[in-house]
């Protein structure tokens, strides 16, 4: 599982920068899959993830010797927290609503995470807690870069080729009710495409 965690998280930040510099077809549908995959790994199976316990042994007597209830616990809030900032990441990558709003609690809640593990680490010196540590720092520095990336700066990045739909979603974004803008945006967004 570990192996498809990490496929997956470098296919991922793969995908986003090489979207960043080039537009290949199915560049929206490849992030969206492989972050709602990475998404859904964290969500339902962090406590096996976490706490290395590999899937075919979950049904073996004693799968979880050693491992305290609290932990389960707290693993699987972990997982949750993972998702939610994958799948807010997701979001601000790809202009969708409360992506930037969505992230920042995210990553909020992340940090309660890394706090609560540092002490642990300082306390118990367990590799369990450096290891989650390291993971936990990879995810927050790739959110918290992308967090605090502008939404306009993603927008001139991604379609620096086509300035006119750049203008077009920027006017759109300070006034989104005016129908005319919307429109506007909506040509510029047809061109780009069939260019």
């Amino acid at each position: 599982m570990k192996k498809v965690e990490l496929f997956l998280g470098i296919g991922l930040l793969l995908l986003m920068i090489l979207r960043l510099f080039v537009s290949y077809p199915y560049s929206a549908i490849l992030i969206t899959l492989t972050s709602i995959l990475l998404g859904l790994i964290y969500f339902f199976l962090s406590f096996l993830l976490l706490n290395g316990i590999k899937l075919r042994h979950l049904t073996k007597t004693g799968a979880f010797a050693g491992i305290s209830s609290l932990r389960i616990i707290v693993t699987i809030c972990t997982g949750i927290i993972l998702s939610f900032t994958i799948i807010y990441s997701l979001f601000k990558f790809q202009e969708w609503p409360y992506g930037s709003i969505g992230l920042g609690l995210s990553l909020q809640l992340m940090a309660v995470i890394v706090f609560i593990t540092i002490i642990k680490l300082i306390r118990t010196k367990k590799k369990f807690y450096s290891k989650l540590l390291m993971r936990l720092g990879i995810i927050s520095f790739l959110s918290l870069t992308l967090y605090f990336i502008p939404d306009t700066k993603l927008l001139e990045i991604k379609y620096r080729n086509y300035p006119e739909y750049i203008e077009a979603e920027k006017n759109l974004r300070k006034d989104p009710s005016n129908k005319v803008l919307r429109q506007k945006a909506r040509e510029e967004r047809i061109k780009m495409d069939k260019s």
